[in-house]
């Protein structure tokens, strides 16, 4: 659009932050869906899927909103939202943004406000801004944002005036701009979706063929199996081994594999718990280790466990689990899916119970905790792991591999489901 002027404007020009009272949410009940009879809790997300609370229920000192922008000054720092219904902030973790300017505020449309709380996301989420250099009044105030205007004649409907001249906001290129970025968005979204679907479809075939493989073995076993019950101590060593001195900070670090490097497992939800790649020192050297399990000690993901079939070491917040019966290492070896099989029934034992910021997993509390594995009974002359009142015991391979690549079938049929998005 031609004769778009970009001028610089004080967010203190413009808005106020204004807090408000604070309630205990956990007193109330809360909703996942909207209705006329009910208000926004706006809370500190950066996803701004917050619930609702019946108004009915409210306190009567809570001041309620509407249309206007918040901006989150604790949790997800500097995320900033257009709030077109009614809502509330329950605690002091976000301001409201308060229009100053009363021509800017009759002008303003929808469109208007979704551009401003991009805009304002991308000053405050910069890497300034953080938890120890929060969002606050006098910081917001002097920050500087750029808004499209047009030039207007002075009998003219306008917003500001400067040096004798007339200005407006340039509301019909900002939807433009706006019309644009969600198409670009929508069209990016759709090659996300059809990538993920396309790579989780090549997945679910490939553990299908597995599965097929020890589906008879599967059905011959189920009936002769025998559960177990055995401690942790029995069958594992839980150690640091592969925890290296150097901080973090002192590393080299990739976010992809690079020819000598080495992965740096520590306390993650993805990517096997590892997060980046470290170059090899001779520090490093000494502690990497391969075919081995391990498991979030500590923090918000305390108890996922996973398998390590390449060299990784940790700089902490992680602990290594080893196979300690070398009958068992050796089986192991031959059949790899008994690693991944013993990762989900570690992670089933630890995570999400009371392990977390609050409790680590020590090595006394992964010892003394019992597992059940399916076993099968052996004559004398053949491989076997346990002995037991004269019998021979091993494990059920096949039927363990079996349910464990059908869980992978499930779960990754789950995914395609998932990215399977149609506009």
């Amino acid at each position: 659009m031609k004769n778009v002027i970009w001028k610089a404007y004080k967010l203190g020009d413009l808005f106020e932050l204004t807090s408000s009272g604070t309630i205990a949410l956990k007193n109330y009940t809360l909703f996942d869906d909207y209705n006329e009879k009910r208000v926004e809790v706006v809370t500190s997300s950066k996803d701004n899927n917050n619930q609702f609370l019946d108004l009915d229920d409210l306190p009567k000192n809570i001041p309620v909103f509407s249309n206007a922008l918040t901006i989150n000054r604790n949790g997800s720092i500097g995320y900033c939202f257009y709030h077109n219904d009614k809502f509330i902030i329950p605690t002091g973790d976000s301001y409201v943004l308060t229009c100053l300017n009363e021509r800017f505020k009759k002008y303003a449309d929808e469109s208007s406000y979704h551009f401003l709380s991009i805009l304002i996301t991308h000053i405050f989420t910069s890497d300034v801004f953080g938890w120890s250099y929060k969002v606050n009044d006098e910081r917001f105030t002097r920050e500087i944002i750029m808004l499209p205007c047009l030039e207007v004649a002075e009998g003219e409907d306008y917003i500001w005036e400067e040096n004798g001249k007339h200005y407006t906001l340039a509301v019909e290129y900002i939807k433009k701009l706006m019309d644009q970025a969600k198409e670009l968005r929508e069209q990016k979204t759709i090659r996300l979706y059809e990538a993920e679907r396309a790579k989780y479809e090549a997945e679910r075939a490939k553990y299908e063929a597995e599965r097929a493989k020890y589906e008879a073995g599967y059905e011959r076993e189920k009936s002769l199996l025998v559960w177990k019950g055995f401690k942790l101590g029995e069958l594992f060593d839980f150690s640091g081994n592969h925890i290296i001195k150097s901080q973090i900070k002192n590393l080299t670090v990739y976010d992809e594999y690079e020819p000598g490097t080495v992965g740096n497992v520590t306390a993650s939800k993805e990517n096997n718990g590892i997060v980046g790649y470290i170059t090899e020192t001779d520090e490093i050297m000494a502690k990497k280790k391969k075919h081995i399990l391990t498991i979030a000690s500590d923090a918000a993901y305390a108890g996922i466990c996973y398998y390590q079939k390449d060299y990784v070491v940790s700089t902490g917040h992680n602990k290594m689990i080893d196979l300690a019966i070398p009958e068992m290492k050796k089986l192991f070896e031959k059949e790899e899916l008994l690693y991944s099989f013993m990762a989900k029934m570690l992670t089933k034992i630890f995570c999400k119970t009371f392990y977390g910021f609050s409790k680590s997993i020590t090595e006394d509390d992964f010892y003394k905790n019992f597992i059940m594995l399916p076993c099968l009974e052996v004559a004398e002359g053949e491989d076997y792991i346990w002995e037991e009142n004269g019998k021979h015991y091993t494990l059920a391979v096949e039927y363990i591999s079996y349910i464990y690549l059908s869980g992978r079938v499930n779960k990754n049929q789950k995914l395609i489901d998932t990215y399977s998005y149609q506009y």
